[in-house]
């Protein structure tokens, strides 16, 4: 990739580390550095809780910059002065000549996107405004729900005033025209995320054992892994089948499923690892990507699995249709629940060696073809320095 003209770009999240460490921190992350390669000058812009994280802090892709709040502006209500302080902090901050040129990406169309837009309206900047979600996790839903008048008027503003939505599957593309929003200021393509090197793939394939299961991400209760412990315990008290399960990530969820009696009686098939930072040490070594979630947008945790070799079976949250044909590169759960778990958990430990590779081997050359970073920020650069469609 190559630029055509210096190109800055403001890059907005409704948190980042070290608050937070779910999907949208790291898909900043890494579309940050992928697009600082190619040298736009990227200033990562974010709210912080944190009594200690850095205000200023300088990267290989540009700065992050935080303000620091005691409680996050997307949760208004109660908390509108912390709203309001970093609404009228961004569009001072921003909004002069100094950053005269920048385009602004703002990941979500919740509260904390205001301040940005007016910011952008004020020095006539490009504004885009990525989705996190669609159907039951849709951001404009919970714009609308808010009690205060101010969710719906932020929600207008942004319907009128952004100049492109990011959407990263056909359900949210779909919701966006059903609110009037033209195709023309819609893009749609994945998420990204960093593709391991064949190597490594082929070499982790061939140590599989065809029953290890992996979740990774928060572990909190609206993802669900009760679903999957559940699913997997039925699966070991059966007796015909001894899968392992990797609960990859930290949340109150952790604590108490590692405790529980039935992890104690089969401590060898149950594992909690923790946070990590780097995932893919843990994905290599297993077979298949387990998601309960009904509330996603696209879950980087699932493309990440795709890209290791993981065969995913997962629930058919917004987004997955978009990546995974069912029984070709992994396999849809029509319901969240431990029957419906058990059911597709089982056919998959029930394919022969050659079955696995065949199938995981497709997940990768998914990834390989459609959500590489390298490939996302190309796209991200177009609608930067071209308006380009981004369709993938």
């Amino acid at each position: 990739m190559t630029s055509l003209a210096p190109v800055k770009l403001l890059l907005v999240v409704p948190a980042y580390f070290p608050d937070s460490y779910g999907g949208a921190e790291r898909q900043a992350l890494i579309l940050s550095e992928a697009l600082g390669a190619t040298g736009v000058d990227v200033t990562l812009v974010a709210p912080t809780t944190s009594k200690t994280a850095p205000l200023l802090e300088v990267t290989s892709f540009g700065r992050i910059e935080r303000c620091r709040v005691k409680a996050y502006p997307n949760l208004g209500g109660r908390h509108f002065l912390d709203f309001l302080k970093w609404t009228l902090w961004f569009y001072w901050r921003y909004s002069g000549q100094s950053h005269r040129g920048s385009s602004i990406y703002i990941f979500h169309s919740r509260l904390h996107a205001f301040g940005p837009v007016l910011a952008g309206m004020r020095r006539n900047s490009r504004i885009l405004v990525k989705l996190g979600g669609g159907g039951g996790a849709s951001e404009f839903d919970a714009l609308r729900s808010k009690k205060y008048f101010y969710g719906k008027w932020i929600e207008k503003l942004l319907l009128k005033r952004v100049n492109k939505f990011v959407s990263n599957s056909r359900q949210i593309t779909d919701e966006l025209l059903l609110l009037g929003v033209p195709d023309a200021r819609i893009a749609q393509f994945h998420n990204g995320v960093v593709v391991p090197d064949d190597k490594i793939i082929d070499a982790s394939l061939h140590l599989r054992t065809g029953a290890s299961f992996i979740y990774a991400g928060r572990l909190r209760e609206d993802k669900r892994p009760q679903v999957l412990y559940d699913a997997a315990l039925a699966l070991l008290k059966a007796g015909k089948f001894n899968p392992t399960l990797v609960l990859l990530g930290d949340g109150p969820e952790a604590e108490r499923l590692a405790n529980l009696e039935t992890t104690k009686k089969y401590l060898n098939n149950f594992e909690f690892p923790g946070f990590k930072g780097d995932v893919y040490p843990n994905l290599l070594r297993c077979d298949f990507f387990l998601s309960a979630s009904m509330r996603e947008g696209q879950s980087n945790a699932l493309l990440e699995a795709m890209s290791a070799g993981l065969i995913p079976v997962v629930y058919a949250a917004s987004g997955v249709k978009d990546v995974i044909t069912h029984g070709v590169n992994g396999f849809i759960v029509p319901q969240s629940s431990p029957s419906a778990f058990i059911e597709a958990m089982t056919v998959a430990m029930c394919l022969d060696r050659n079955e696995r590779v065949r199938m995981a081997t497709k997940a990768r050359e998914f990834a390989k073809s459609h959500i590489s970073i390298d490939r996302i920020a190309s796209l991200t650069l177009d609608l930067l320095q071209h308006d380009g469609q981004g369709q993938s």
